[in-house]
């Protein structure tokens, strides 16, 4: 396990293939860090649980649990809590955004993606 202040790990809870390889490739941008990917929330949870990130960039229309279900696991599990969530969704309304705040994220990026404020994003959380 490394120690926090080396961890830049990434967890990208997406199903769209196309979106995932874009977060792909802006994150292998920034130096020292490594995405893991999950098609779903399940999967995602567990990758949290497993590697601790830093990070977890979260699609909120996904098969099974939505991304609102798994913010709110994420925010009622002792070991994962203190790691920020970051919405990244087609869901770009106004209210959308409101009610993504309201669920516990704690940004929210639309699609889509805007690629220097996905990287203002990343960078900001992981060098806190």
């Amino acid at each position: 396990m490394t120690s926090s202040s080396s961890n830049k790990n990434v967890v990208y809870v997406e199903d769209n293939p196309a979106n995932l390889k874009l977060v792909e490739q802006v994150l292998a941008r920034i130096d020292g860090v490594k995405l893991y990917s999950a098609p779903n929330g399940i999967i995602g949870l567990n990758l949290a649980e497993t590697y601790q990130p830093k990070l977890i960039l979260l699609d909120i229309n996904l098969p099974g649990m939505d991304g609102y279900a798994i913010v709110k696991k994420i925010k009622e599990s002792p070991d994962l809590r203190h790691i920020p969530v970051v919405a990244i969704s087609a869901n770009a309304m106004p209210s959308d955004i409101e009610k993504g705040q309201q669920a516990g994220f704690d940004d929210y990026l639309t699609k889509p993606v805007d690629i220097t404020q996905l990287l203002d994003v990343v960078n900001r959380y992981i060098s806190a």
